[in-house]
């Protein structure tokens, strides 16, 4: 075997309406493990872009997250790091991933780790793929160095992409004790359900959309026709079975989305800026809002202001 595909995270929200239902998706997910676990509530609450009051945690640390009430129910945030995913027998992962699915869970993270133990390409010849700029199907690239140990050497890690899609490149057997490179796939938002939905279908899939993510290689003349992918990355695409890109679903703008994600995101900054600046102030920072957007409106925009109008 020279390249293994596993999940390496795994981030969900679900709406239960009894706290009793909280115990037991945590304890069919911690069974499933061959060493066994168990969790128990923290007494502290979690904030992940949002405040949920109560934080639980397995005994081994192999999940975490938290939950508050939300109307009549109860909200939760799963995470699954890859401490658990590395002990999962991967005939389990698709039992889990149909166990939440179930539930009810909406997946807003997922990471995927593929190990390519041939090391087919060392880590300065990526990073200088990286700096010269041959690749596609993102447009940024860093390189980052950090110490996951205090007094340790850095560990340099190669990024590729940012915000929902990011493909990591670096040394696993420094990170992880595994004499492989990792490529490791980060998605967010509806790049990570639609992966979700995929294996769903088609276990074998992960690794394509590792390899699919980025392309990598030269354009020999000025069309894409004319890009030539270097042979290491048709090499590991070849070994994962192809590559395949994420499809999302179709942008369909409709304002009342837009409006609850105005009351759900910026309605705690209005009210720091009200109780701030004043009514007067307040209102010219609202004004001066209004006079950005309407210089930024666009054709459904407009579309929009037609049918409320319409309504009113």
């Amino acid at each position: 075997m020279s390249v293994s595909v596993r999940f390496d995270y795994l981030q969900g929200v679900c709406l239960v309406d009894y706290e009793s239902e909280i115990k037991i998706i945590l304890d069919s997910v911690c069974e499933l493990l061959p060493i066994g676990d168990s969790w128990s509530l923290l007494n502290r609450s979690l904030f992940l872009g949002e405040l949920f009051t109560s934080a639980f945690c397995s005994i081994r640390g192999k999940l975490y997250g938290g939950f508050r009430r939300q109307g009549t129910g109860y909200k939760i945030l799963l995470q699954i790091p890859g401490s658990y995913w590395s002990q999962l027998e991967s005939i389990n992962y698709l039992p889990l991933i149909e166990q939440l699915t179930d539930y009810g869970f909406h997946f807003t993270r997922v990471d995927i780790a593929l190990d390519d133990y041939h090391r087919r390409i060392d880590f300065e010849s990526v990073k200088k793929v990286g700096e010269v700029g041959h690749y596609t199907l993102v447009s940024t690239y860093k390189c980052v160095e950090s110490s996951l140990i205090r007094g340790e050497s850095p560990i340099p890690t190669c990024y590729f992409g940012s915000s929902d899609k990011i493909l990591r490149f670096y040394n696993a057997e420094v990170v992880h004790g595994i004499e492989a490179d990792r490529w490791e796939l980060q998605l967010r938002g509806d790049h990570a359900q639609s992966v979700i939905c995929d294996y769903l279908q088609d276990q074998n899939c992960l690794g394509e959309f590792v390899t699919g993510a980025v392309d990598f290689g030269v354009l020999s003349g000025e069309s894409w026709d004319s890009f030539k992918r270097f042979d290491w990355w048709e090499s590991l695409r070849v070994e994962v079975g192809g590559a395949k890109k994420i499809q999302l679903p179709t942008f369909n703008p409709c304002f009342e989305k837009s409006l609850k994600w105005l009351y759900a995101q910026v309605a705690p900054t209005l009210a720091v800026a009200y109780s701030g600046y004043g009514q007067d102030g307040f209102n010219q920072l609202i004004n001066d809002l209004v006079n950005v957007g309407n210089g930024r409106l666009k054709m459904y925009h407009h579309q929009w202001i037609n049918e409320l109008k319409k309504e009113h």
